[in-house]
């Protein structure tokens, strides 16, 4: 075409000389129009071909359904135990390097252990060949590869071989080899995928297109590789501090390890460490962009739905995943969170079951149904899926910690205690000895629950636990009355808390040095402590309307405090308008009722002071006050305000001392068969006391005033109930 081109420019050019003869013009205008023609109808010749034959020539570059494949564990024949770690670590690798085309559905590595659990062999720690192929065959899984690597002097070689699941015939063999364990990384993961890729029939061509350098999607250290490895399957046994201890290192050995970064946030998160996970994910988050498609998809989806808090937009995200990673399990475990939040049950439970078909040792995905089947409850089906969970993993203290979290619910508290105790047995420092605390303060053995609050902050490892104990001893102070040390306990957490940018931990201090301040009648301090809570709340947190409500309950609990009645009704009026767009803002009945009963206590409060008791007492009657989620996280918010005793106040102001006791006798008993898991206040006994005086029944006085005095042994010395109890005391004592 082109020689037809170049003669017919030449034949143009002659064509415009002047020509002495018309014949010889006729013949060369002629010549030049079959000269145009006839390239221009090879051209439109080749573009009818070209549609003609587009869809076949389109059909046979289109990518056809993905080969599955896996990769199982490497045989160590170097002789050196200190290498074992590669027989997970060069799979692993491979994977991550085999995902990356779209020619392949590669069985990650922890799904080849989730089946192994389905089969009574999650004790197993390598996949040997036998046992691999009956995985395969179990997941329908068309390819396997398999490997061993050796040492010879500074050479590492790594030998790989592919073969067909069904007959088992070898579809390709393989080797690769470099000076020191750092050439796995440098170039043998990626010669041998490339080899994988050839021996199940792909091109050199549709390799090198979907295939990028291990090393520029991980990590070029291998040894940060090692720790990496170590920390997520740490954090799989919720065994956080250990996992964070291993992840921080793989950090610190490769600081652009994306998914490194995302695990130690989520490390983080579970030790309460706020600043520690909002660096590392957003450090995940920055670093996403060089991570594997399925990682940086979950780097992303957690970061919209924790960071920016944009649920919609993270789940629209996962429902992506499961479309394409219908294998992977955190995208189940997410939807069905959204799920339960929504008080969609039934979805939830699918989702949740969804995650632990894919893996049956999964605590997350047992924690979360059981707290659904709480929700509902169903405790028959919470207790035997927590019973499956300890039996699917008999060394997590995990799944001990959450059936003793079951039985404090239902009231079995001595099978809780059993339960928590050998969650310890397992994890000396784990939450489980603040729960055994609780369960001793609930029944006033005060010492014994303050033994188990010093074991759990003697024992915590890292900010977070240490946080949550110091909280708990100053709670249990306050309770007994020591304000000074619970001030003090406090104010070192405050620090604590500020060090490490944990605005969590800020908050619920400021939030407790509120009512501390508020019971013992220092209003001024009060106010600065829920003003300081509420400026932190509005800066981080993401329910405004709800935050507003808190802040004028709070407040409002002042001014009644301070006579202050005009602004009380204020307040009121603004919370009653807000109530709406808060109960659209906040997630499940538990929230909805936190939020009403705040605005039905102020109420209450401004009735009785009014003298309004008919009105006061048919409200509080109407008020729920929210029992604990299944974690039991709520257990320190569900006993402020400390004292509740409202029905017991209002019949005193009726002057029915009779029923007023009764109030307070069923206050003061312990009864395991009660849903409430409310603590009783020392108060109660004082007060009490001086009803029994009041009506005569002067030995039942002087109980009360002793269980009161023994309790507040140790008390400030200038509190006005003490100093009254120790004189009532001695006045009727004397008699």
């Amino acid at each position: 075409m082109l020689s037809d081109l170049k003669n017919l420019k030449k034949e143009m050019e002659t064509a415009a000389r002047p020509q002495t003869s018309k014949i010889i013009e006729r013949k060369s205008k002629k010549k030049s129009f079959m000269r145009i023609m006839i390239p221009a109808g090879i051209i439109t010749l080749l573009a009818v071909v070209f549609l003609i034959l587009r869809p076949l020539f389109l059909k046979q570059t289109e990518i056809s359904d993905p080969i599955p494949i896996a990769v199982i564990n490497f045989e160590n024949q170097t002789g050196d135990k200190s290498f074992d770690y590669l027989q997970k670590a060069i799979p692993n690798l491979l994977i991550t390097s085999l995902e990356q085309s779209n020619y392949f559905h590669v069985t990650t590595w922890q799904r080849m252990f989730d089946l192994l659990k389905q089969i009574g062999h999650d004790s197993i720690e390598t996949i040997d060949e036998e046992l691999g192929f009956e995985l395969c065959r179990m997941e329908g899984i068309a390819t396997i590869v398999l490997g061993s690597f050796i040492k010879a002097g500074e050479q590492f070689a790594t030998d790989v071989k592919v073969l067909d699941v069904a007959s088992k015939r070898l579809l390709k063999s393989a080797s690769s080899q470099g000076e020191g364990v750092g050439s796995i990384l440098q170039n043998q993961i990626d010669e041998l995928s490339r080899d994988i890729a050839q021996g199940v029939g792909l091109s050199e061509r549709k390799i090198a297109i979907t295939q990028k350098l291990v090393a520029e999607v991980t990590t070029n250290s291998m040894e940060a590789y090692q720790h990496y490895i170590m920390g997520i399957t740490e954090l799989g046994h919720s065994n956080h501090e250990d996992a964070k201890v291993s992840l921080e290192k793989a950090v610190q050995l490769d600081s652009t390890f994306a998914i490194a970064q995302w695990y130690l946030g989520l490390a983080n998160n579970f030790l309460r460490d706020e600043k520690g996970a909002q660096e590392a994910f957003e450090k995940a988050k920055a670093l996403s962009y060089k991570a594997p498609n399925k990682e940086r998809l979950l780097i992303d989806a957690y970061y919209i739905w924790g960071i920016e808090k944009n649920r919609e937009q993270a789940l629209r995200i996962l429902r992506q995943m499961v479309k394409k990673y219908p294998k992977e399990k955190f995208p189940h475990l997410w939807l069905g969170f959204d799920y339960k939040a929504k008080e969609l049950y039934s979805e939830a439970i699918a989702e949740f079951n969804k995650t632990l078909e894919l893996d049956p040792q999964f605590g997350w995905a047992y924690e979360q149904l059981t707290f659904t089947y709480v929700r509902m409850c169903d405790f028959e089906k919470a207790i035997d899926n927590l019973k499956r969970y300890a039996s699917a993993a008999p060394g997590n203290a995990n799944s001990f910690d959450r059936l003793g979290d079951l039985y404090f619910q239902i009231g079995h508290f001595d099978d809780a205690i059993i339960n928590y105790q050998e969650a310890l047995k397992i994890k000396p420092e784990f939450r489980s000895n603040w729960k055994i605390a609780y369960i001793y303060a609930m029944k006033e053995d005060y010492a014994e629950a303050m033994k188990w609050i010093n074991n759990y902050i003697n024992r915590a490892r890292s900010t977070g636990p240490l946080g949550e104990g110091l909280w708990w001893k100053a709670f249990y102070h306050s309770w007994l009355g020591k304000i000074d040390l619970s001030l003090s306990e406090l104010y070192r957490l405050e620090d604590l808390a500020e060090k490490v940018e944990n605005f969590d931990a800020i908050d619920w201090v400021n939030w407790t040095l509120g009512w501390i301040y508020l019971e013992s009648g220092d209003y001024n301090s009060s106010r600065k402590a829920f003003t300081k809570m509420y400026e932190l709340r509005l800066r981080y947190g993401s329910w405004i309307f709800s935050h507003k409500i808190g802040y004028n309950y709070f407040t409002g609990l002042i001014d009644l405090n301070e006579g202050k009645i005009d602004s009380v009704k204020m307040k009121l009026t603004e919370i009653k308008s807000l109530l709406p767009k808060a109960q659209l803002e906040v997630s499940g009945q538990f929230y909805n009722n936190s939020i009403l009963s705040d605005y039905n206590i102020l109420s209450t409060e401004l009735l009785l002071s009014h003298g309004s008791l008919e009105e006061a007492m048919h409200l509080w009657n109407k008020t729920t006050i929210p029992t604990p989620q299944m974690d039991l996280g709520d257990l320190g918010s569900y006993n402020v305000p400390f004292l509740k005793d409202y029905s017991a106040r209002i019949y005193v102001k009726m002057g029915n001392i009779d029923k007023a006791i009764a109030e307070y006798e069923q206050l003061i008993t312990f009864d395991p068969d009660s849903k409430e898991r409310l603590l009783i206040h020392p108060k109660y006994h004082y007060r009490l006391a001086k009803l029994y005086e009041e009506k005569g029944a002067t030995q039942k006085a002087i109980t009360e005033y002793e269980k009161f005095l023994d309790i507040w042994k140790d008390a400030d010395k200038d509190l006005p109930e003490l100093i009254d109890a120790k004189a009532r005391y001695s006045k009727l004592s004397e008699k």
